[in-house]
């Protein structure tokens, strides 16, 4: 399997006891339509063999719900006692994970959010077709809603009203609400703005800083980070990212908003590029060049530059035509025959070339 496929991790695997790590995003893809990817992880649990606990340590921004789903359904499944343990960020997807799970502990500084359904659509689409798109996030909703009724045994209403509003929550207050079952004093939850992005326990959540409650932005790791980064191995960890990011996509994971704004710059620039080009085209376009005008604009793009050497030649090419055209109407018409004749007697005058030409054209019919 691609190892960006791949972001779930047991380990310490000690006594019938696992921890499964998921940290980061959950699935950079989704899992719709992806029956390799569910297979894998269920045959990684599947080999670890008899268990009597699995811990879940979470710290995510979110992810692909499919993927999410397909996670907890299979913990939940599990003969073991599955217990989740929030270590810093459960976010989106990732609370749908921890509410699959038998117990869910968190730390007494960490943060819970819940947000309505959304759906990445990249492509042109038709009304019956978005239809289908809408048809789906509401089931996708309901089945969400159920499992939140479930876990915390409040109205659906309620629950629903938390979802659409966007809520983002103290672990004191997921609690309350019934999302969290035990809190605990660990170590301090680490937060940071790298870049603009919200980085907790120095992972990366896929949310903007700046869109973070005023509680999560105002924590008290939160003013040292932003000087710099407060883990010991912080230089390490960079470094490492900067070995991981081999591709686009990679750095369009890692900085999101910074590789928004590079390509929305360049597609600006583009635009602005093609404007001018097609205006400098039309300013130098003459009278009877206007297919090739349009070719060198739309069909058969070409810089203004190489549109005017193209303009130039066709003017000395219809310039050569012309001249011929009248040579041969000259010939055609015995012009060039002609001799120039003596004056008129009496001379001194001056003799008129183009009258004696005349005259000698209506001497031949």
């Amino acid at each position: 399997m691609p190892d960006n496929k791949k972001f779930w991790q047991f380990r310490n695997s000690v006594d019938n006891t696992v921890e499964l790590l998921l940290y980061g995003d959950i699935s950079q893809t989704s899992w719709w339509g992806d029956e390799v990817t569910p297979r894998q992880f269920a045959d990684e649990l599947a080999g670890l063999g008899p268990l009597d606990k699995i811990v879940v340590r979470i710290n995510s921004g979110g992810g692909d719900v499919f993927a999410a789903q397909a996670i907890g359904n299979q913990l939940e499944q599990h003969p073991a006692e599955v217990t989740a343990k929030i270590d810093g960020l459960c976010a989106s997807a990732a609370t749908i994970v921890a509410c699959h799970c038998n117990r869910v502990i968190a730390a007494n500084d960490t943060t819970y959010m819940v947000h309505p359904v959304r759906i990445g659509a990249y492509g042109y689409y038709d009304a019956e077709e978005l239809r289908k798109y809408i048809e789906a996030l509401a089931a996708i909703k309901e089945s969400i809603v159920s499992l939140y009724v479930k876990k915390t045994g409040r109205d659906r209403d309620e629950v629903t009203d938390w979802m659409d509003a966007t809520s983002w929550w103290t672990a004191a207050t997921a609690k309350e609400n019934g999302f969290v079952d035990e809190l605990v004093d660990d170590e301090a939850t680490v937060v940071e703005n790298r870049g603009g992005m919200l980085f907790v326990n120095s992972i990366n959540t896929g949310l903007p800083f700046n869109k973070a409650p005023n509680f999560v932005q105002s924590s008290k790791a939160a003013p040292a980070a932003a000087g710099g980064f407060v883990n010991k191995n912080s230089h390490k960890e960079e470094e490492n990212m900067a070995s991981e990011i081999k591709t686009v996509d990679d750095l369009r994971g890692a900085y999101p908003e910074l590789v928004g704004k590079i390509e929305e710059a360049a597609a600006q620039e583009a635009r602005n590029a093609e404007r001018q080009r097609i205006q400098d085209i039309e300013e130098m376009c003459l009278p009877g060049s206007e297919d090739m005008t349009n070719e060198a604009k739309f069909t058969k793009p070409m810089s203004a530059e190489d549109y005017a050497k193209a303009v130039v030649k066709n003017a000395k090419k219809q310039g050569d035509k012309f001249l011929a055209g009248m040579a041969k109407d000259a010939d055609d018409g015995g012009v060039n025959g002609v001799e120039a004749s003596a004056g008129a007697a009496g001379g001194g005058e001056k003799k008129d070339e183009f009258m004696d030409a005349l005259k000698a054209m209506g001497a031949k019919k």
